[in-house]
């Protein structure tokens, strides 16, 4: 009783009651909140950590974002895992789109058929530029009017002027440097089919001896810089000389005797050769040569520059030049190893069963086909040829160089290429303008080969490989969010890859049709008025022809075709998936079976999703209980 009233009297220290019952009451250790309810020290503890998370994510907002962008990828990733099993479940049971399947295997055989085209059009020309471009020079040629000769060493033009120049130049090419290692080995014993790997092993092209190998009796073999031979003998070891000659320009191959009066203008050669030349200036050489007869063509009783001239050499070896025959002026001079000049007047001819030196900085070798329109008018030995020249001395410099007077260098001409009277004028003038631009074709032809790589690359592989996996159910994972429209994705993304590259590849041919068909025409007309009749130029024009008619024109013709039977194959594929819905090899939402899987599966993604919520919020409250104090 006496505790009870102990209890009654409140301490002196105590509040107020009306700030006591503000208070939350503390009893044996017992916390009380203000609806009395009874809190345990745990739950004071997990308040304090609630708050103190709460103050911490106030004072890092930027933590806090984080952390839930964390969990945003986290379940979207679950999301898609969840999504990309349903797809698989679902295309397990889907058959295989065999229509579009075919459709692949179709467009890897046209990707294929297109590339051997362009690669075939581009490869099978036979008449390049460089061909087209040596015709042209020959009828833009400067004529000659005039030869001098010198037994100095001081060039043309410095000893009779500026309009003079060498009578033919020869570019010996110069040889590399190297390391021979070879110890005196027989040369002659070498074949086209070892002399390669001979030199390669024993001379280590391109590079100078090491100290070691010079221990070893190797010697360096210095480089020979090119050299431009335009000297001449009589081939019997006489005094060298050079031809120099004047060349003129004004010449008119187009006219014939009354236009070349109209014009003002001397009309020169007879015949379908007639020309004509300003009047400032005489007709041109025709005829050249050398001879012992000092009256050769009585040229020296006429003793008339108009109509030629013949002078000593020495050791009673002439030289002699006739004007306006019935040839066409002399235009080309060309000096080479043998008797023939290469078709493709570029190249340098070797004799037969000769191996060019390995070391020169460009080879050369036997003239498959010949240039008959070029003349041969002198020959002499090999060591006379160089002795003339005043380089035998490169027979020391270079190992193995052999100078050999079995081998023999001729002096060759050439005329203008004969063009027929009937094919002068607009014609003529239209063939060497077309000429000039030949390299479009060429370029249109490169164009297209890229374009066609491309569509191979693209279409033909790429695409193929995902339409055909795509055909065959496979599931694509980034796509898998939204299973009913992944397959025309691919397949309207394959689509449009291809039309594109097509609509390019058809502008391409257009364009080279364009050209084509203008510089076809053209050529055409040339062989079939038989314009030309060398067999150097009928080569040109017939195979010309050939190229852009057989190769250029027909294939792109067949791409034209195959491009445009796939549009058509095109537009069936877009309108049998419209009608028939296919999505990844199966058809469409709508049938009631997949409907309900895809439902049950989107309520089990739904499930899923809050139970993983729910699982994470408890497992964020153990954490935090597992927390000590």
């Amino acid at each position: 009783m006496a505790d009870q009233e102990k209890n009654l009297n409140p301490p002196k220290d105590q509040p107020d009651q009306e700030q006591f019952l503000l208070e939350p009451g503390n009893e044996n250790g017992q916390i009380f909140d203000m609806e009395g309810q009874q809190q345990t020290q745990k739950d004071v503890d997990l308040n304090r950590l609630n708050e103190d998370q709460k103050n911490k994510n106030q004072e890092d907002p930027k933590l806090m974002r984080r952390d839930l962008i964390k969990k945003k990828k986290k379940n979207e990733q679950k999301e898609r895992l969840i999504s990309a099993q349903r797809l698989k479940r679902l295309l397990k049971r889907k058959p295989i789109d065999k229509i579009r399947l075919a459709y692949q295997a179709y467009f890897f055989i046209v990707s294929i058929v297109v590339l051997t085209l362009s690669i075939l059009s581009f490869r099978d020309q036979t008449v390049y530029q460089v061909d087209y471009d040596q015709f042209i020079n020959n009828v833009k040629s400067y004529v000659v009017d005039d030869i001098k000769f010198t037994y100095t060493n001081k060039d043309c033009q410095t000893q009779f002027g500026s309009e003079y120049s060498s009578f033919y130049q020869y570019n010996w090419p110069g040889s590399m440097i190297g390391c021979d290692c070879s110890k005196g080995f027989n040369f002659s014993t070498l074949t086209e089919y070892n002399i390669d790997a001979f030199f390669s092993e024993s001379f280590m092209l391109g590079r100078i001896c090491s100290q070691d190998l010079l221990s070893k009796n190797c010697t360096t073999v210095n480089e020979q810089q090119p050299k431009i031979f335009n000297s001449w003998n009589d081939g019997s070891f006489g005094r060298p000389f050079v031809l120099c000659a004047r060349r003129r320009i004004g010449i008119d191959l187009q006219s014939n005797s009354s236009n070349c009066q109209l014009q003002n203008k001397t009309t020169c050669g007879t015949g379908d050769n007639i020309f004509c030349v300003p009047q400032d200036i005489s007709c041109p050489i025709t005829e050249i040569g050398f001879t012992s007869n000092s009256n050769y063509q009585n040229l020296k009783s006429k003793n008339n520059i108009n109509t030629g001239d013949i002078f000593d050499l020495g050791a009673g070896f002439y030289f002699y030049f006739i004007k306006n025959t019935s040839n066409l002026p002399l235009v080309e001079f060309q000096v080479s190893e043998g008797d023939k000049i290469c078709r493709r007047n570029q190249d340098q001819n070797i004799s037969p069963n000769r191996i060019d030196y390995p070391l020169m900085l460009k080879g050369r070798k036997q003239c498959e086909n010949t240039d008959s329109l070029f003349q041969m008018i002198h020959s002499i030995d090999e060591e006379q040829f160089y002795l003339s020249n005043n380089v035998i001395y490169l027979s020391e410099k270079l190992p193995y160089f052999n100078i050999d007077t079995k081998y023999n260098w001729s002096i060759h001409t050439k005329t203008y290429i004969p063009w027929a009277s009937q094919c002068r004028g607009e014609l003529f003038d239209n063939v060497l303008q077309e000429g000039a631009t030949l390299h479009q074709v060429y370029t249109a032809l490169r164009v297209q080969l890229g374009v066609t790589i491309a569509y191979f690359i693209v279409i033909g592989l790429i695409f193929n490989i995902v339409g055909t996996m795509t055909a065959c159910n496979f599931a694509w994972s980034c796509m898998a969010a939204s299973p009913e429209s992944q397959y025309n994705y691919v397949f309207l993304l394959e689509i449009g890859f291809k039309i594109l590259l097509q609509i390019a590849e058809i502008v391409v041919i257009i364009v080279s049709f364009a050209i084509i068909n203008e510089k076809r025409k053209l050529i055409k007309q040339v062989n079939d008025n038989e314009c030309v009749n060398d067999p150097v130029s009928n080569f040109l024009f017939t195979n010309l022809e050939s190229d852009l008619t057989k190769f250029a024109w027909s294939y792109n013709l067949a791409n034209l075709v195959i491009f445009a039977f796939t549009l058509i194959l095109d537009l069936i594929i877009i309108k049998h998936s419209i009608n028939q819905g296919h999505h990844h090899g199966a058809k469409k939402l709508h049938e009631k079976g997949e409907h309900q899987e895809l439902d049950i599966g989107s309520r089990g993604e739904l499930g899923n999703q809050q139970d993983i919520k729910s699982d994470f919020k408890i497992q964020a409250k153990t954490e935090l209980q597992q927390i000590p104090l």
